[in-house]
């Protein structure tokens, strides 16, 4: 099905004007810094592949931080450079029916995690960063964000130290991967790209061009291309089916759109061929996505016929 702009911006201003009549979720203030956010905040963008740009909702330049969605950008940037039989020999890749933080899944099933979108996973990969030391993976992790969002994102040392200082349940999960050298290195030495990559900010027209970059094939939308093919496909799989942890399977039948979840209320989504999608509202579930911005994704599907079954 063929949508004209105005069309989009129709559906756009309408889910988001339905999304604001949801209620629930709370901030995930066990990171003190996210609390301070405005839970109030609705907004969200649609970037197509040919490089028009939606926004609908609140201030579309509030800045806010990647948090998970980060991961997309550590998953692609490993298999650009290592390939995608490398990677996938160092985690597996498979939906997880426990949380995005479960400890006891590691420990009952193996050390090795699930997939490369919950934080096991994404630790195991901070790990492999090339560098010899912390500047070089430092340069590495800006140099990935970079080329994904097509511009140089703002680093908070705020959110920084405080996911640092907050990180005990992320370092047991470490350790007990070190413990069977899933985790290469020194745990803290992981662990440090693992969350700067969290503490990129960005406002809700910048969130949309990673997905948009995924939804053209791995080009922009001045002809571009950024990374392979195969790449952008093999990411988007794994979004389908991991992307919103243990609640990505429900997702992907409501909407059909492979996303990606972080706590700070951000999901992207991918619209295959046609647009990259960004939907930003802090308030999250129990499974760490946003109330808001699920009801606005599925609410777009259907009004734009964009569930994949239909394309």
């Amino acid at each position: 099905m063929v949508n004209n702009i105005e069309d989009i911006r129709k559906a756009l201003d309408q889910a988001i004007a339905n999304g604001m009549q949801v209620s629930g979720g709370k901030m995930a203030d066990y990171i003190p810094e996210l609390a301070r956010f405005d839970a109030n905040y609705l907004g969200a963008s649609i970037l197509l592949t040919d490089g028009q740009l939606i926004t609908s909702g609140a201030d579309p330049n509030y800045i806010f931080t990647l948090q998970s969605v980060s991961k997309l950008v550590l998953l692609i940037g490993l298999i650009e450079e290592f390939g995608a039989s490398t990677v996938f020999s160092w985690i597996k890749v498979k939906a997880s029916e426990q949380s995005f933080e479960s400890i006891g899944r590691l420990d009952q099933y193996g050390t090795v995690p699930s997939n490369p979108l919950i934080n096991a996973g994404a630790i195991a990969l901070s790990s492999r960063i090339p560098g010899a030391n912390s500047d070089e993976r430092s340069d590495w992790v800006n140099k990935w964000v970079n080329k994904l969002f097509g511009e140089q994102l703002q680093f908070s040392e705020k959110i920084f130290n405080s996911e640092y200082q907050h990180s005990d349940r992320n370092r047991s999960i470490g350790y007990l991967m070190k413990s069977t050298d899933v985790l290469i290195g020194d745990v803290e030495e992981a662990l440090i790209p693992y969350i700067m990559l969290c503490s990129f900010q960005l406002n809700i027209k910048q969130a949309a061009y990673l997905p948009m970059l995924l939804a053209n094939g791995g080009v922009n939308s001045n002809g571009e291309r950024v990374i392979a093919t195969a790449t952008s496909n093999q990411v988007i799989a794994i979004m389908a089916t991991c992307g919103l942890y243990n609640e990505s399977g429900m997702h992907l039948v409501r909407t059909g759109l492979p996303a990606k979840s972080g706590v700070s209320g951000l999901i992207v989504a991918v619209a295959s061929g046609k647009a990259g999608i960004a939907v930003y509202s802090p308030p999250i579930n129990s499974k760490g996505t946003s109330i808001r911005g699920h009801a606005v994704l599925e609410e777009l599907s259907a009004s734009l016929n964009w569930h994949f079954a239909n394309r």
